[in-house]
């Protein structure tokens, strides 16, 4: 199927469609993939006939039938052959041990990537700049099954000119390379070169910005970035707020706090991702929407009021990931109007519901350093 309403979504700027712009094209393009869906995994097509929904139905995009992230961890869902199917992204093991899985075709891998990139770009330029990472070297392989985490971390790299890592494993342990991050950091202040540092939440600040603080080193790395993902659980515990995460980060590394950017995804619809922007707040691209929904009623909340997140984007043609709801709570904060200047919704994620037991890959990753 050639998808026609999708890649005319997906070929607009990716923040430059205004609220009435955007309806039209997206609602479009999630009709052609919702009937793609419908019609090619019984599942999902068992799930609309339950719900009394159709594709024909002609109702707003609120009434699409949603899946929640649970149902990722039991099933392979897919839509396309299983024989197309050239890769695994397996999240991080919960609680109870059960990952999620989602199968990708070249198709769909493509266009999240592509989709992927073009957020990045727009939140971080299109220079490529060497990558100090805050992971084990291995990460950066490819296999045919892959964790979100080192999905996550290949993702990012097609803007690098030079990757390092700065953990290695000893005896099963993870510690932090200290003499070779600083001497990387050294070199960077030296040549002024504008490097980007990556890692997961957790890591970044309890392994490397607080023992860099507590050994009185400092950097100015200038036009710099600081990139992370995940882990605030554990952070949250140790009474560490997002603004003292990036004040920290500013003193250490001598960068500017809108160059401190707070990536938000998750594996059930991989290729979308939410950065922070210069404003501190995450915006959702041309190609995904976004939803708030009571935690009990599961009724649809007005902006600014708090419940569980549902997302929704038509990117995903190799499973059913085009309408997600999460544990993770939130509100959104408004439409068209953030000081940055992009287009579309912005939100705000607060935390988990409170009977979720998920953990993220980087908490998971934070045990490996106790």
């Amino acid at each position: 199927m050639s998808f026609e309403s999708l890649a005319e979504l997906i070929s607009k700027d990716v923040y430059g469609l205004d609220k009435t712009e955007k309806a039209k094209l997206f609602g479009k393009a999630m009709h052609e993939v919702c009937s793609f869906h419908y019609d090619h995994c019984e599942p999902y097509r068992k799930l609309c006939d339950k719900r009394a929904w159709s594709p024909q139905s002609q109702t707003g995009i609120d009434k699409i039938p949603y899946l929640p992230t649970s149902l990722f961890k039991h099933e392979l869902l897919l839509s396309a052959d299983e024989k197309n199917i050239f890769r695994t992204i397996s999240s991080s093991a919960t609680s109870t041990g059960i990952s999620s899985r989602v199968g990708l075709d070249k198709e769909t891998s493509a266009r999240q990537s592509k989709c992927f990139m073009k957020v990045a770009i727009n939140r971080l330029g299109n220079k490529r700049r060497r990558f100090i990472v805050l992971d084990l070297e291995e990460s950066l392989g490819r296999t045919k099954n892959v964790s979100a985490r080192s999905s996550t971390i290949r993702s990012l790299l097609f803007c690098a000119g030079k990757t390092d890592t700065v953990i290695k494993d000893n005896d099963g342990k993870l510690e932090l390379n200290v003499n070779k991050l600083d001497s990387l950091l050294q070199e960077a202040e030296a040549c002024k070169e504008e490097v980007f540092i990556f890692g997961f939440t957790f890591i970044l600040y309890a392994y490397c910005v607080k023992q860099l603080l507590n050994s009185g080193k400092s950097y100015k790395l200038n036009g710099s970035k600081v990139l992370h993902i995940g882990g605030w659980k554990k952070l949250e515990a140790q009474k560490v707020t997002p603004k003292k995460l990036i004040e920290d980060c500013c003193k250490v590394f001598g960068v500017n706090s809108k160059d401190v950017v707070d990536f938000y995804g998750f594996t059930e619809q991989s290729g979308m991702l939410y950065p922070t922007c210069e404003e501190g707040v995450r915006h959702v691209p041309n190609f995904g929407d976004i939803l708030v929904r009571d935690p009990i009623s599961l009724e649809v909340l007005p902006f600014g009021k708090q419940g569980l997140l549902e997302f929704l984007t038509p990117i995903q043609t190799s499973y059913p990931g085009h309408s997600v709801l999460t544990e993770d709570v939130g509100l959104i904060l408004g439409e068209d109007n953030c000081a940055c200047g992009r287009k579309g919704k912005t939100f705000k994620v607060v935390g988990r519901a409170k009977q979720a037991e998920v953990r993220g890959c980087g908490d998971i990753m934070a045990e490996k350093f106790a």
